[in-house]
């Protein structure tokens, strides 16, 4: 098969940029290695919370949602809590991701990436389903790229988590517990009607009377370039997932509404200079998730006292100023619930 566009996966990265891509001139093509009944299985195991602005952002309807959040809260060592504003909302991610790919133009091709290889000017990839050549490649296949490896070159660091959904009724908070699971947490979100989603890292606790359950390694932390001559890589391939808050659906669709942008203007270079400079990708993020990996259960304690009555954002000035050796932390938490998923 030749093609002008081969988009390898079909999450939220993958669809948004071939749903951006519907004014192209010229032939797309979705590589998607998963069958119909096991991509619905593999993308309904997951945190489904996107707030509006990364719907905004991303140039995307909210679609598919099943409950709206308003607040998160975030539990600490001490039985003690906060809790922050937001809006956005709880999607059925598998019927959002097959509604925009419906609504794109873009083919699909059941098949597997097995290597990608540069050929002068296009790229090679050999597949399952046969040799893809293309002039234009977009990596949207994940924490285990093959684009990446292949063409990039590089690694991630990755977080091995687990998330189940179990019987239970959630409201329309973002519930995050930390202190658990040092420099991580376990969360607990509202879901369809019934149940309630509930994760944590690899080796956490998991909830009695699962209806289901599934595993994986979220990407996160960045890497060096996501582009490559004609080649780009996007969401989890490019570890774009906030390093605090580990949101990736929505910036997942942004880079892939990104990307797609950048080749409808032939000049790639565009989503490379967006990467290294938006500030959801703020590399505050990275460096703070540094220092909160090495608190123990003191310094997180320490930390949230100054908002033991509350959380507002003159509070978060004055903690600022008075324990800047926690300022980072503080600073890069606000922004990542606040821009980050």
């Amino acid at each position: 098969m030749d093609t002008d566009v081969l988009i390898i996966g079909s999450g939220p990265a993958g669809v948004s940029a071939a749903y951006h891509l519907r004014g192209f001139h010229g032939r797309v093509v979705i590589l998607e290695r998963l069958s119909t009944g096991m991509f619905r299985r593999y993308h309904s195991v997951c945190g489904e919370a996107v707030s509006d602005r990364m719907f905004e952002r991303a140039g995307i309807e909210p679609m598919a949602v099943v409950a709206r959040v308003d607040r998160i809260r975030i539990s600490y060592p001490g039985d003690a809590s906060i809790e922050i504003p937001v809006s956005g909302s709880i999607v059925d991610r598998p019927a959002l991701l097959e509604e925009l790919r419906s609504m794109s133009c873009a083919e699909v091709v059941r098949g597997t990436a097995l290597s990608v290889c540069r050929v002068g000017d296009r790229f090679d990839v050999d597949t399952t389903a046969g040799h893809i050549v293309c002039r234009f490649l977009i990596g949207a296949d994940g924490a285990h790229s093959v684009v990446r490896r292949d063409i990039f070159g590089t690694k991630l660091e990755m977080l091995p988590v687990v998330n189940s959904l179990a019987p239970g009724e959630g409201d329309s908070v973002l519930d995050f517990e930390v202190g658990t699971h040092q420099g991580f947490y376990s969360w607990r979100f509202p879901s369809r009607e019934g149940l309630v989603s509930v994760g944590s890292p690899k080796g956490g606790e998991v909830p009695k009377d699962v209806v289901a359950t599934g595993a994986r390694h979220l990407p996160f932390g960045g890497v060096p370039e996501t582009v490559s001559g004609n080649a780009m890589i996007i969401g989890d391939a490019a570890g774009l997932a906030n390093a605090l808050c580990y949101g990736g659906i929505g910036i997942g669709m942004v880079s892939g509404r990104k990307a797609a942008e950048a080749l409808m203007a032939r000049d790639l270079g565009i989503y490379s200079k967006w990467c290294r400079t938006s500030r959801l990708l703020d590399p505050h993020f990275m460096e703070a998730h540094r220092q909160y990996s090495r608190w123990t259960d003191d310094d997180i304690r320490g930390a949230m006292r100054p908002f033991r009555s509350g959380y507002s954002i003159p509070k978060g000035f004055l903690a600022i100023l008075r324990h800047p050796r926690y300022a980072n932390v503080y600073f890069a938490t606000w922004l990542a619930f606040r821009i980050g998923w």
